[in-house]
């Protein structure tokens, strides 16, 4: 389940005291627009997570916020497949017949888990591929 709402951003205490205008051009701004949109934050959010970027290798805080957003659906999605385990198991002890949608449950169960590990894998930080220093 993926969310398309723009989130708000956590407030800082007392307020965040210095503000920054920037004067761009009409097309500048338009594709500022549109990748902001697709990053779903508002374009002055945009810009500040675009440049605290680590390095030109890592990830910017928008693309921190992606994969945390893909390893909350796939935990989700492991929360209700294993309910749904939980309940055929108690099916199976108690009338000793195994329910139809078994064999579905447990293909949804590890295309979940291999999305997971496809997660991990990218984003392992004991990955060297994207060690800056490197």
């Amino acid at each position: 389940m993926t969310h398309n709402k723009k989130r708000r951003q956590r407030r800082v205490q007392g307020g965040s005291p210095v503000s920054i205008h920037v004067r761009t051009t009409m097309t500048t701004y338009s594709r500022l627009e549109i990748q902001a949109a697709r990053a779903r934050l508002s374009i002055p959010r945009y810009l500040v997570e675009s440049a605290l970027r680590e390095s030109a290798d890592g990830w910017s805080l928008r693309e921190q916020r992606w994969w945390a957003e893909r390893l909350d659906t796939v935990e989700t999605r492991l929360i209700r497949i294993g309910t749904n385990l939980n309940q055929m198991a108690a099916r199976i002890n108690s009338t000793g017949q195994a329910p139809d949608g078994l064999p579905s449950a447990l293909t949804y169960f590890t295309a979940t888990l291999e999305e997971l590990r496809t997660i991990l894998a990218a984003i392992d930080p004991a990955d060297s591929s994207r060690d800056p220093k490197t």
